[in-house]
């Protein structure tokens, strides 16, 4: 298959008296579909962004297809292919949809992978005329997640961290973003590293989950067995 993503030994956080990732190995083969869960504060955003080079690297390796990356920075790592989307949906609200996906495209959206994409993300599906119209901060939540998707495949990567798509968004919302995530794995193949609060959520979709207690990984699921991930994950906090 090929390694995607290698991490080795990573220690690190925000500032240097505050070790959040204590000691992560972590290996993604290609088309491999990874969870990390866990609960709130536990590093596991501070891990997608520690791979995004966001955050100091105090000890450790972090490789990307066979090559050393821990010293590149966030532009240089999306031009090799590895691409976050970050919690909240974040997008430009002061700016319409389609302004949105044309600085994320870097030119305009309307291509051959955008009617890729058009098939895969709804958002996309409307008419270019009411993308134009709309503006960001008018969207609804599960929209604004959508927007933001788009915006993190925007540079074709190979590699997406999905830094908890779920949150916020409502029950019918989580349903269609998952539905969404489906296709990424199923059409585009992309190899995905799902960072979510939803457990029974990551469960279910990944292949296999790690559970993060306190900076470091506690366990390895294989199942969707949630009443044992609780179970565990209350016993070692």
């Amino acid at each position: 298959m090929g390694n995607v993503l290698e991490i080795k030994r990573f220690r690190g956080g925000y500032i240097p008296q505050l070790e959040i990732l204590q000691g992560i190995d972590l290996l993604l083969d290609k088309g491999d579909v990874v969870g990390i869960i866990g609960l709130n504060g536990c590093g596991k955003s501070t891990l997608g962004k520690a791979v995004m080079n966001m955050i100091p690297i105090r000890e450790g390796e972090i490789f990307y297809k066979g090559e050393d990356v821990a010293g590149l920075s966030t532009t240089m790592l999306a031009r090799k292919g590895i691409s976050i989307m970050q919690q909240g949906g974040q997008v430009f609200t002061t700016m319409s949809v389609w302004d949105n996906l044309q600085l994320a495209f870097g030119k305009s959206p309307d291509s051959a992978y955008m009617a890729e994409l058009k098939k895969i993300v709804p958002l996309l599906a409307l008419p270019e005329s009411e993308l134009k119209r709309k503006m960001a901060d008018k969207l609804s939540g599960g929209q604004r997640h959508q927007l933001a998707l788009a915006m993190t495949l925007a540079s074709r990567p190979s590699l997406v961290i999905l830094d908890e798509p779920s949150a916020g968004l409502s029950p019918r919302a989580v349903e269609e973003m998952y539905g969404i995530l489906g296709k990424l794995r199923s059409e585009l193949g992309l190899t995905i590293l799902l960072i979510e609060q939803n457990i029974a959520r990551a469960l279910e979709f990944c292949s296999r989950s790690y559970l993060l207690v306190q900076g470091k990984i506690a366990h390895e699921f294989k199942d969707d067995d949630i009443l044992e991930v609780e179970k565990i994950m209350f016993n070692m906090r």
